[in-house]
């Protein structure tokens, strides 16, 4: 296991599309940082309140688009994770070694894991030093606590991305899962807007409908989760500029029922793929 686990965490550094997306990456930290520096503290002079408001939009901004970026970073990095092996005919000469087929799985699963953790931690590090650089008050006054914390909570988006993709990896090919998991990622933020909506419209059938694009795709009630760790709204302005900053809405803060869903959620696609390699006839 060791072996597919160091063999796979090269390979996905090695990758162009690991190179292309840390371009895009980049891009997207430069235009934020610029749009920082020249629209909101040398071309916008905020007063009071507005000043809250202008910190935290841009605040959300930033997390909302990395979290996404990191999501989409996963699904193309994973989802030929064991299809392509399958498609190319390498699998035959691994399984043919003396490692059990839930191993394989493993090692895919836990280098993949650990590529993610990383790249999770510099996007989120990248957020605190050009927040910090920047001024701004949603970051400025974060607390170690908070620091940690959302740092946990920034990466269980992407982690659990990568259980359901590497799951469609066993089930679909790879230019097939690709397209599914991205599908299913975007119903989750379209169900955080109809949540929104739901909730602005006081529609009880609204909101079921959002809650159930929620169930079916849970990672934005993680991202929302990491949003509200770290701008727990204060005041009126803030509180406005959470619920409406959002691209995708912010939605009611999750039950722990639901919390509870997502780990059985996560936990399921994993043993799934675990099951459904060892049944799968590879000859």
């Amino acid at each position: 296991m060791i072996a597919i686990f160091k063999a796979t965490l090269k390979e996905t550094f090695r990758k162009k599309t690991f190179a292309v997306m840390g371009v895009i990456a980049v891009l997207f930290f430069i235009l934020w940082s610029l749009l920082l520096h020249y629209g909101l503290h040398m071309g916008m002079h905020f007063k009071g309140n507005l000043s809250d408001v202008a910190d935290y939009l841009m605040t959300i901004m930033g997390l909302q688009f990395s979290s996404m970026l990191l999501a989409l970073f996963t699904i193309m990095l994973s989802s030929g994770a064991i299809s392509s092996d399958l498609e190319t005919g390498l699998v035959h000469g691994i399984i043919s070694r003396p490692i059990r087929r839930f191993e394989y799985v493993l090692g895919k699963l836990t280098g993949l894991a650990l590529m993610t953790a990383i790249v999770s931690t510099v996007f989120y590090a990248l957020i605190l030093i050009i927040g910090r650089i920047s001024n701004l008050s949603t970051i400025t006054v974060l607390t170690v606590w908070q620091v940690i914390g959302g740092w946990l909570l920034f990466m269980t988006v992407p982690l659990a991305v990568l259980c359901l993709t590497l799951w469609g990896s066993v089930k679909f090919k790879t230019i097939s899962n690709g397209i599914i998991m991205i599908f299913i990622f975007i119903l989750g933020l379209i169900g955080g807007m109809v949540e929104m909506v739901g909730q602005l419209l006081n529609s009880v059938n609204i909101n079921s409908g959002g809650i159930f694009l929620s169930l079916v795709s849970p990672f934005h009630m993680l991202y929302i989760t990491c949003q509200n760790f770290l701008l727990p709204s204060s005041n009126i302005t803030q509180n406005i500029a959470q619920f409406a900053g959002g691209l995708t809405g912010s939605g009611a803060p999750p039950s722990i029922w639901m919390y509870i869903y997502t780990a059985v959620y996560v936990v399921a696609f994993v043993l799934l793929a675990f099951r459904n390699f060892s049944r799968k006839d590879i000859t």
